[in-house]
């Protein structure tokens, strides 16, 4: 989902003059690698999918927390809180505007007759429907997107920024200092 993001991400810190210094060390990586198997389960198993996907999102949240020191994955943070909600209160599935949808280039029929491992369609009983996937983005991979994504794609800018050594505090810009920190 964010390959562009992340791409447009690393021109940017090349521009800012960013180059791969070091590596952060990330606490707990191996919760990600089960965070990638678990979604990639719910692809090959797409009827019990909401379930995996649940469970990746536990996991997730266990490597933001063991993270939380980096202001990055902080915004990630948020932005997987409110997914989270949309996600876990609607059968493990996010509800998606089929509306906005149809400006897909993708076949929406998996998500429609239910069979989609990660999307159900968005109707009056979802819950919580402010946070489901109800904003189109146009792109070079264009999708719907929800409130919690737009907090990910923030937080994974924010991150390679800091992979290429050129740190974005949020923080720091509220508070008038200089936009680059040192860590």
């Amino acid at each position: 989902m964010l390959l562009d993001v992340i791409a447009l991400s690393f021109l940017v810190a090349l521009l800012r003059g960013g180059r791969i210094k070091e590596f952060p060390k990330f606490n707990q990586l191996k919760l990600l690698v089960v965070t990638i198997l678990l979604q990639a389960c719910a692809v090959f198993f797409p009827m019990i999918g909401g379930l995996f996907i649940s469970i990746a999102y536990v996991f997730i949240l266990a490597f933001l927390v063991f993270n939380r020191e980096f202001e990055d994955m902080r915004i990630f943070l948020i932005g997987w809180f409110l997914n989270a909600i949309a996600i876990w209160s609607n059968n493990g599935k996010m509800p998606i505007d089929l509306v906005q949808a149809a400006k897909l280039p993708y076949d929406l029929e998996p998500v429609i007759n239910g069979t989609n491992f990660k999307h159900s369609v968005l109707t009056e009983s979802s819950n919580f429907p402010f946070l489901t996937d109800v904003i189109y983005m146009p792109s070079i991979i264009p999708r719907i997107i929800s409130i919690g994504d737009i907090f990910i794609m923030l937080g994974a800018f924010l991150l390679v920024q800091r992979l290429m050594n050129k740190p974005i505090s949020l923080l720091q810009l509220r508070e008038g200092k200089s936009y680059a920190t040192k860590n």
